[in-house]
C-alpha cells in the first residue's frame, strides 16, 4: 500500500485522508474501484483488452458499447470517485468533526454503508420528477447558445422534451421523471388537429411516428456514453383531475376539461410500445400506472381494465393501487401526497414520496441515496436489542453524510454550476435525503428469524415483528433528523443493482459468508415461496418505506 500512499501524497489530499485510505486492504479498495483502477496506464490497458463491462467502476451505468469515447468517460471515474469521497470526508470534518468523518470513510470502504453514484456525489444531485410546464411556456430557455421560443406544434414539443432530457440527465446521476408528459402532449395534439397541421385521416400514423422519435431518442447514448433514465406514468382520471385542478393550458383552456384526451393518448402510447417491443425491447421509459381503489373496486375501472389487459403481454408496467385520491405513483409503486405537497416548501417537512429510480409527483426528488448494509449489522450483533442499537448508530451517521452532501450541493448551486436549480427547474427544498436499506431478508436469516413450511420460505412471526420494528425505528430517526437538519429524510428499499453484490462481497471478505448478493425485495426472487407470502410482506412493509419498495 506504500505505492498508493506515495501516489496520493503527490496530490493535495490531506495527510489524515491518505493515511486512512492507505490502511484499507487492497481487496476492499478494488471493490471500490480505487485500487489498480487509479493507475491510468493499467486501467487503459485493461479497458482496451477487456472492454467496458470488466473495466468500469460504475456498473449501474446504461453503457452498452466499447469505444474510445466510452474510454474517455470511464478512465476518470476512479479519480472523480476518490475526490468525491475525499471532499465529503473533508466537509464532514468541518461540519461534524474528524471522528464522524473517519467513520464515514471506514464504513464506505468496508461495506457498512454504500454511497450510490459516489463518483458524482460531490458534484451533482440524484433524481427528480420534473414538471414540463416551464418548457411548454418558455421553450429551450435553459440553453445558452441558441434560444428557442415555446413550441407551437406537437413535433416541436417532442423535440423540446428530448432536448430537456439531454440537458437534465447530464447534470444529475439518477432518473429524469416526466409525470406530466401526456398532459402537455394532449394540448399540442389537439391544437395541431384543429389547425389541420395533422390530417385527421393520418392522425394515428403521425402520433405513432412521434412516439417512435421520442422513445428511440431517449434510448440512445445521449447522457455522456449512456442512455438517460426516464419514466412515464399512466394517470387514471382521478389523479389527473386532482393533480391539475385549476391548471390551464397556454391558450387558457382548463386542463381538467380534457381528461379524456389525456387518457386516450396514454392508452395509445401503451398500446404502441407494447406492439413496438415485438421488434425492439426498450429500457426506457420505465412505465407505471397510478390507479385509485376504494370500497373494494377501482374507481376508474376503464383504466384498470386497460392496464391489466395491455400488461399481460410483457408485464412492463408497474402498478400502484391507492385508496387515496391525493396520491400518485412512481415506477416502484409508491405514493406522493399531491394534496400536501403543494404546500410543503422551505422549512416545512416535505410530504411527498420519491425513489431513486425516479418518477412520482411533479417537482420532487432525492438529492442523494446512502444505503445501510443490514446483513452486516446482523453479522456484528448477537441480539435484537444489540442490532437496534447498531442500526441507530448507522442511521445517524448516514444522516450526517446526507447532510454533508446537501451542504456541498448548496455550495455548487451558489457557484452556478448546477443551472437546473438556478433556472428554477429543480428545487433542493423538494428533494429528500434518502436512507437506503438492502438485504433485510438476509439479515433476518442470519438472526434465525426466517422459516420454511408448506408454503415456502418466509419470515417467522418474530421475524415479521422485528422487520416492522426495524423500519419503524428508521422512520422515527428520520423524523427526529428533520428537526435537527431542516430537511426531510425518507427510507427506500433500493434497487441496489451493484450495491447488493458489492456489499455481499465485502461481507464474504470480513465474515466468510456465502451470499453472492443481497436481496432488494422483502423475499428474494430466488427463494421458493408462495406468491401470497410476497403479497403479504408487500402489504405489511411497503407502506413503511416512504421512499418506495421494489
Amino acid at each position: 500500500m506504500q505505492l498508493l500512499k506515495d501516489m496520493l501524497k503527490a496530490f493535495s489530499f490531506s495527510d489524515d485522508f491518505v493515511d486512512e485510505i492507505s490502511n484499507v486492504p487492497e481487496e476492499f479498495l478494488e471493490l471500490e474501484g480505487l485500487n489498480w483502477q487509479l493507475d491510468v496506464v493499467k486501467f487503459t490497458e485493461h479497458f482496451f483488452s477487456n472492454g467496458i463491462l470488466n473495466s468500469t467502476i460504475d456498473a449501474n451505468a446504461n453503457v452498452r458499447s466499447t469505444n474510445v469515447y466510452t474510454y474517455f468517460n470511464e478512465v476518470v471515474k476512479p479519480w472523480s470517485k476518490l475526490y468525491s469521497i475525499y471532499y465529503i470526508y473533508e466537509r464532514m470534518k468541518s461540519l461534524f468533526g474528524q471522528e464522524d468523518a473517519k467513520k464515514f470513510l471506514r464504513y464506505q470502504m468496508y461495506g457498512d454503508i454504500y454511497l450510490h453514484d459516489a463518483h458524482h456525489a460531490a458534484f451533482e444531485p440524484y433524481c427528480y420528477a420534473y414538471s414540463l410546464r416551464p418548457i411548454v411556456e418558455k421553450g429551450l430557455f435553459f440553453i445558452d447558445s441558441i434560444k428557442s421560443v415555446p413550441a407551437k406544434h406537437l413535433s416541436s414539443y417532442i423535440q423540446h422534451v428530448i432536448q430537456f432530457v439531454m440537458f437534465a440527465s447530464n447534470q444529475q446521476s439518477g432518473a429524469v421523471g416526466l409525470p406530466d408528459f401526456f398532459v402537455w402532449l394532449a394540448y399540442f395534439y389537439r391544437k395541431d388537429l384543429e389547425s389541420g397541421v395533422i390530417p385527421k385521416d393520418k392522425a394515428q400514423e403521425y402520433l405513432h411516428q412521434h412516439f417512435q422519435i421520442f422513445t428511440y431518442s431517449i434510448n440512445q447514448p445521449i447522457r455522456g456514453t449512456q442512455s438517460p433514465y426516464t419514466n412515464f406514468t399512466y394517470l387514471d382520471r382521478n389523479y389527473i383531475r386532482t393533480i391539475f385542478e385549476g391548471e390551464t393550458y397556454p391558450d387558457g383552456s382548463v386542463i381538467t376539461e380534457y381528461v379524456e384526451d389525456i387518457i386516450a393518448l396514454q392508452k395509445e402510447y401503451w398500446l404502441w410500445i407494447s406492439k413496438e417491443r415485438e421488434k425492439q425491447m426498450f429500457t426506457f421509459p420505465v412505465l407505471t400506472a397510478s390507479l385509485l381503489y376504494k370500497d373494494g373496486k377501482f374507481v376508474d375501472e376503464d383504466s384498470a381494465r386497460f392496464i391489466n389487459k395491455v400488461n399481460m403481454k410483457w408485464q412492463d408496467t408497474n402498478w400502484y393501487v391507492s385508496d387515496s385520491i391525493d396520491a400518485v405513483a412512481s415506477c416502484c409503486r409508491l405514493t406522493s401526497s399531491t394534496r400536501e405537497l403543494k404546500f410543503k416548501l422551505g422549512p416545512d417537512k416535505l410530504a411527498g414520496m420519491v425513489n431513486s429510480i425516479g418518477g412520482s409527483d411533479l417537482n420532487i426528488g432525492s438529492f442523494k441515496v446512502v444505503t445501510i448494509n443490514l446483513p452486516r449489522i446482523a453479522l456484528e450483533t448477537k441480539s435484537k436489542e444489540e442490532f437496534m442499537q447498531k442500526l441507530q448508530e448507522k442511521v445517524v451517521l448516514v444522516q450526517k453524510v446526507l447532510a454533508t452532501i446537501r451542504n456541498i450541493i448548496q455550495e455548487r448551486i451558489q457557484q452556478g454550476v448546477l443551472p437546473l436549480y438556478n433556472l428554477g427547474l429543480m428545487d433542493l427544498n423538494r428533494q429528500y435525503g434518502t436512507v437506503g436499506i438492502n438485504g433485510l431478508y438476509e439479515a433476518l436469516e442470519i438472526m434465525g428469524l426466517t422459516t420454511v413450511d408448506i408454503d415456502g420460505v418466509k419470515y417467522s412471526q418474530e421475524g415479521e415483528e422485528f422487520a416492522s420494528q426495524l423500519l419503524d425505528e428508521i422512520r422515527r430517526l428520520n423524523d427526529e433528523a428533520f428537526e435537527r437538519y431542516g430537511f426531510t429524510f425518507n427510507i427506500e428499499q433500493v434497487p441496489a443493482e451493484k450495491a447488493a453484490v458489492t456489499l455481499a462481497q465485502k461481507d464474504r471478505l470480513l465474515y466468510g459468508t456465502d451470499y453472492v448478493l443481497y436481496s432488494n425485495q422483502w423475499l428474494p426472487l430466488t427463494t421458493d415461496t408462495d406468491m401470497l407470502n410476497r403479497i403479504k410482506y408487500s402489504g405489511m412493509l411497503d407502506k413503511k418505506v416512504s421512499g418506495g419498495a421494489i
